[in-house]
């Protein structure tokens, strides 16, 4: 990115995360882009988290990069601004709205962490989801997946489980995309597998496709190098003209 403007660059954690999510990311990233990791613990639609987002960004025009639920609300984003978003960078997620049984299964899961206690719930129901396939989490990895979630808590979880539940089907707006795009998703992926991926592949033609081998579902954290190597190399790629006539537009009085 050396001659060019630092692109700025918003990182959308996954449920029950903090930034510590993007810890191993920001560590590079930041040294060419100006980075923010985005706050998704205050409201309970991804409508109104997208909103938030969009109000509280140091910027007028960015790229942002989410994982989980934080590529979901990326992509609400995407619907209710597309001038503002720049490049989009979907990890580990999906765009499709949840099926009748998913929003049981959520309901059901927020009652279950309220009577077992989160630390309990994630460390029970959480974490298996998130390994890669017959290969546990390392100590390290489940440890701080353990500790974010105690650091956010049960009510937290409540409402971003339900922004989950509720989410829109958001097929058109990845069809209308038309920056620069990576969909990067582990192999091995229970929760959001490798289909999921491919199918949104085939709404947004441009993006750049990575799988990263042997990890599941939060490779920022299992393969940490190889996704900021794919950001890195996403955030090199040009803007459409469309943004940087935008100035032009946008100063119109």
């Amino acid at each position: 990115m050396t001659g060019c403007p630092r692109p700025s660059l918003l990182l959308l954690p996954d449920t029950l995360c903090t930034g510590d999510i993007w810890a191993r990311q920001w560590e590079r990233l930041s040294l060419n882009a100006d980075c923010h990791i985005g706050d998704l613990t205050h409201d309970d639609s991804v409508e109104a988290l997208a909103a938030r987002q969009l109000a509280t960004s140091p910027w007028q025009r960015f790229s942002v990069a989410g994982l989980g639920l934080g590529g979901i609300v990326a992509l609400e984003m995407v619907r209710q601004a597309p001038h503002r978003i720049e490049r989009l960078a979907l990890i580990a997620t999906h765009h499709r709205a949840e099926t009748p049984d998913h929003q049981a299964q959520r309901l059901a899961e927020i009652d279950a962490a309220r009577e077992m206690g989160i630390t309990a719930f994630a460390q029970t129901k959480l974490l298996p989801g998130y390994s890669a396939q017959d290969r546990p989490l390392g100590k390290a990895t489940a440890d701080l997946i353990l500790h974010m979630a105690e650091q956010l808590g049960h009510a937290i979880f409540r409402r971003q489980s339900l922004a989950l539940k509720d989410r829109p089907d958001q097929s058109a707006t990845l069809a209308a995309f038309v920056g620069p795009a990576l969909l990067l998703c582990g192999s091995d992926d229970a929760l959001y597998p490798m289909s999921h991926h491919t199918d949104m592949a085939q709404l947004l033609p441009q993006a750049i496709v990575r799988i990263i081998l042997g990890a599941g579902h939060l490779p920022s954290l299992e393969a940490p190098d190889a996704v900021t190597e794919a950001l890195t190399a996403w955030l090199a790629q040009p803007v459409p003209p469309r943004f940087s006539d935008l100035d032009d537009i946008l100063t119109i009085d």
